[in-house]
């Protein structure tokens, strides 16, 4: 259903998530959405304190008529001499999809919003609106956000692959022999060191320990590579935690925890969300441990991809980033772009200067040559030789 005289299109900001929480969620369930901008996710990620301190939410809701067909939840706040509205939960929250019925998510051009997103910002003092890993596609449509103002590659990618009911069949595109026997080598001298075994936390305290085990390899990770750990603030690691509890018993979980544990110990976390039968791989960690030559990391990819196809599940979404694992793995790509789009001078201002930015880190990571030795000498200044992004367990 496409806008019309009769039944044009609006977009307001409502200042009290409960009043449109009915249709947000038959949104979120019935229509086409990745779980970052979905009702659950959100006011879960909100009232346990995910936001940037100083910052507030916007509730975007676009209607046609009186029937609400679009929703996006942003996060507003001050980035210097500017006011941004950006994706809600940062990097942590994947892609910026918003939640739309299908029909307006085929039929609304850019243009009509893009002008409503320009009125809105005007009305809320925002300068621009940054909204980073937009997809171009999704669910073979072009997304609206997509074709907003000015847009840019992001510097990745989402990777993805099918799967298929039959994990034999899954892996006989994917040199099958290897990885099996890879994998049982790998598990050999995991349970040779006692008590292996991959489980799902069932319950809060479960849940307590597969965090504490990722956080603690995580930051340990990021930290010897140079990178700041996103993961480290109280507010993220309690919005992490609300989405695991508030996910138990539920079907379609916002986060759940699956671990490996060997000689008594964690030794490798996938944290995973579930919606419209894909699986979201939002985060994974491994222990640098005495067991990291049994690359726990891969051997629980690998058994957790083996029971998302007896789940009956249609597509493994490993997220933004080009880590060497998902090569392995992944067949396919998410088109991921950057959209900038400025409301007022200042914020034209602001999109023009953070351009030459983005591109000047584009051209770095695209560097085959320059890119590797940023990364080096970002582990060098950390203290530690590492082999930056990508490394492989026990290799």
């Amino acid at each position: 259903m496409a806008p019309t005289a009769d039944c044009p299109f609006r977009l307001d900001a409502v200042a009290d998530a409960a009043t449109i929480a009915a249709d947000w969620r038959a949104l979120s369930r019935d229509g086409l959405a990745a779980p970052f901008q979905t009702a659950d996710w959100v006011t879960t990620w909100v009232a346990a304190g995910g936001l940037p301190r100083g910052a507030r939410m916007l509730l975007l809701r676009g209607r046609l008529g009186e029937a609400t067909v679009f929703v996006l939840p942003l996060v507003v706040e001050r980035r210097g001499p500017v006011t941004l509205a950006r994706r809600l939960g940062g990097s942590h929250a994947g892609y910026v999809l918003g939640v739309w019925r299908a029909d307006a998510l085929a039929t609304l051009d850019a243009a009509t919003l893009a002008a409503a997103l320009r009125d809105l910002g005007r009305r809320e003092g925002i300068d621009a609106f940054a909204l980073d890993a937009v997809p171009r596609i999704w669910e073979g449509v072009a997304v609206p956000l997509a074709r907003l103002g000015a847009a840019r590659a992001s510097l990745d990618d989402g990777h993805v692959f099918r799967l298929d009911p039959s994990f034999d069949a899954l892996l006989a595109g994917r040199n099958a022999g290897h990885k099996r026997k890879k994998v049982k080598s790998k598990e050999k001298l995991l349970a040779a060191a006692g008590g292996y075994r991959i489980a799902s936390a069932a319950t809060e305290a479960e849940i307590d320990a597969a965090l504490a085990a990722f956080f603690a390899q995580k930051g340990a990770s990021l930290a010897g590579r140079g990178i700041p750990d996103s993961f480290a603030d109280p507010g993220v690691r309690a919005a992490w935690r609300g989405l695991a509890v508030a996910s138990l018993g539920r079907d379609t979980p916002l986060l759940e925890l699956t671990t490996l544990e060997a000689g008594g110990a964690v030794r490798a976390v996938i944290g995973a969300s579930l919606l419209g039968g894909r699986l979201y791989a939002l985060f994974a960690s491994y222990a640098h441990d005495d067991l990291v030559r049994a690359s726990p990391g891969e051997t629980l990819f690998f058994r957790h991809i083996e029971a998302a196809c007896r789940r009956g599940l249609s597509v493994y979404d490993m997220g933004l980033g080009s880590e060497r694992y998902k090569a392995s793995w992944c067949d396919d790509r998410v088109e991921l772009l950057d959209v900038r789009l400025p409301v007022s001078l200042a914020g034209r201002l602001w999109v023009a200067a953070e351009a030459l930015v983005g591109r000047a880190k584009a051209a770095i990571r695209r560097d085959q040559r320059l890119w590797p030795l940023v990364k080096r000498l970002r582990a060098r200044l950390a203290g530690r030789e590492g082999a930056g992004e990508g490394e492989r367990e026990g290799e």
